[in-house]
């Protein structure tokens, strides 16, 4: 198995455990989880395959009838063949889904330097009002779900083991990451740092001692996720990540409700 399929196959074997259910339809699975709707990222559609033959009609169509009549206000389905997205991008685009993409990195080299900061290893509730905070600074997320999605994080610890690495300044939590693995594969997720904390090496600790913590359970792929138009993909390559493929997420946010 290549490096890109074996990802794929980490991110659906982590999906499973989390998801409250696994619904497959004619492309690939959908994961939901119910306890936590509004989550755009716990409730999608993953394609998968080349896709010949295959309409965005035809997707938007399986999100419709799994994600359609519930609690779920969004629409998302996940792309990994890159070829496929760019050929079905118009049709979603049509229909009022907007694409993004993420970029699939895997741990190889050394760091450019290593990280400089006290990093400590926390179970979930030691680190839940770090996690509060930063996702209480974050722009694209409404005040209100901070906590749900927050608590929401338990769950990766209960169910897949998740290890939570808090990085310091002066003593003071300053930032986050998690770790998950799983056989020969880890990923490294949910990276953050409070805003008065932001370049001071914050990210670049906490990711570096999850990678550390991954090499010495024994993991042969090390793997993290960027956002292929924002900047911390520049720094996961300064920490010894190489780019090895993408995949493309086609979303359909809810409306805003009305204002008066």
């Amino acid at each position: 198995m290549n490096e890109l399929d074996a990802f794929a196959d980490l991110e659906r074997r982590l999906q499973r455990r989390v998801s409250t259910r696994v619904v497959p339809f004619a492309w690939g699975e959908a994961f939901l989880d119910d306890d936590l709707p509004t989550r755009f990222y716990s409730n999608f559609l993953l394609a998968e395959g080349a896709l010949e033959g295959v309409s965005a009609d035809d997707l938007i169509g399986a999100a419709e009838e799994i994600l359609g009549g519930g609690a779920f206000r969004h629409r998302l389905v996940i792309v990994h063949d890159a070829h496929a997205a760019d050929r079905l991008e118009a049709g979603f685009r049509a229909s009022g889904f907007e694409r993004s993409g993420e970029v699939i990195h895997i741990h190889r080299r050394d760091p450019d330097r290593p990280g400089a900061l006290l990093v400590d290893e926390a179970s979930f509730a030691e680190a839940r009002d770090l996690i509060v905070a930063t996702y209480v600074e974050d722009d694209h997320l409404p005040s209100e779900l901070a906590v749900p999605f927050t608590d929401h994080r338990a769950k990766y610890e209960r169910e897949i083991g998740a290890r939570f690495f808090v990085a310091r300044v002066d003593g003071e939590p300053a930032g986050h990451c998690e770790l998950y693995l799983d056989g020969d594969d880890a990923q490294v997720e949910n990276v953050a740092t409070l805003v008065r904390f932001r370049n001071r090496g914050v990210a670049r600790s906490a990711v570096l001692a999850a990678v550390d913590a991954a090499r010495e359970a024994g993991a042969a792929r090390t793997y993290i996720v960027a956002d292929g138009d924002d900047w911390p993909k520049q720094l996961y390559e300064r920490l010894g990540f190489d780019a090895i493929g993408s995949e493309a997420a086609f979303l359909k946010a809810p409306e805003a409700p009305a204002t008066a």
